[in-house]
């Protein structure tokens, strides 16, 4: 089952963080597979932090190249550490040895997807029978000569001043039109993974571009208190712990971080206008 469900992979070779009970590790499993299988060509994901959301972008990456080592994967963080860190987890996972009988390593599930001798640097390394199939970058890295079948994009906003920076933002854009999207192959597929700021972040202006387009998107927001009260974790986040973090934090950048509700629309009057194509008898309509 680890081999064909995502979930179960997860369950299986992380059970400390993986189960049943998790119901939004779940959910997000199920659509991150979900969208693998479908013809769908971008996925935006909206969770608050610490939930999971980037060890889960991980374990994909490990998922998908266990279904296809010929695959290219290019991620890319906020800064070099970040995506590197990424980049060696999926590495380290896939050459992990095995040293007790009792405990299934990756090799068990997926012996022909290894890495390539002389080929295993931190942040670009490839698999026997591929070249070079996984790149880690960042706005400052390079992406020069490597071209991919999916972009994971990674928490690009570091933090509150740069959510209310238009200029660092614009950059993140740029960014990733200029040079993250130049490197998509044909047919690659894109997955956009942070907590929510700005109208403007990354996330935003992505689902407006590729909605515009007409392209397919599938968008997952979870928030860490649910509209009927509940919490979507209490065990990574109580209420009792998210009230202390409204008060330590501000509401607004609070809700950003835990509610998916971006910091340049709260507190605004009106959050948009209605507009008309032809004059309206506003005579008739009060009268």
């Amino acid at each position: 089952m680890a081999r064909r469900d995502f979930f179960d992979y997860c369950k299986l070779t992380s059970p400390d963080f993986y189960n049943d009970d998790r119901e939004h590790l779940k959910k997000l499993a199920w659509e991150l597979e979900g969208f693998y299988k479908s013809d769908e060509k971008v996925l935006i994901v909206n969770m608050p932090p610490r939930f999971g959301k980037s060890r889960t972008a991980g374990k994909f990456v490990e998922w998908i190249l266990g279904q296809n080592n010929k695959l290219k994967v290019m991620t890319g963080s906020y800064n070099e550490t970040l995506s590197t860190t990424f980049s060696k987890g999926v590495r380290n996972t896939i050459q992990e040895g095995k040293a007790d009988a009792d405990r299934v390593v990756y090799s068990d599930l997926f012996p022909e997807t290894m890495i390539k001798y002389g080929d295993g640097a931190s942040n670009l390394w490839g698999l026997v029978g591929g070249h070079y199939n996984y790149l880690a970058t960042s706005p400052t890295g390079t992406a020069t000569g490597f071209g991919a079948d999916i972009l994971i994009i990674d928490d690009l906003v570091k933090n509150a001043e740069e959510a209310f920076n238009d200029t660092v933002l614009e950059k993140h854009w740029d960014w990733f039109t200029q040079t993250m999207l130049s490197r998509l192959q044909e047919g690659g597929k894109i997955i956009i993974v942070m907590t929510r700021w700005s109208t403007k972040d990354l996330a935003g202006m992505a689902s407006r571009h590729f909605k515009e387009e007409g392209a397919k998107i599938r968008e997952v927001k979870m928030k860490a208190v649910q509209d009927d009260g509940t919490m979507l974790d209490d065990k990574i986040l109580s209420y009792e712990s998210y009230k202390s973090k409204i008060r330590a934090m501000g509401k607004e950048v609070a809700s950003a971080n835990f509610q998916q509700e971006p910091i340049n629309i709260k507190g605004k009057l009106y959050s948009k206008f209605k507009t008309y194509s032809k004059l309206v008898d506003f005579k008739r309509i009060i009268n």
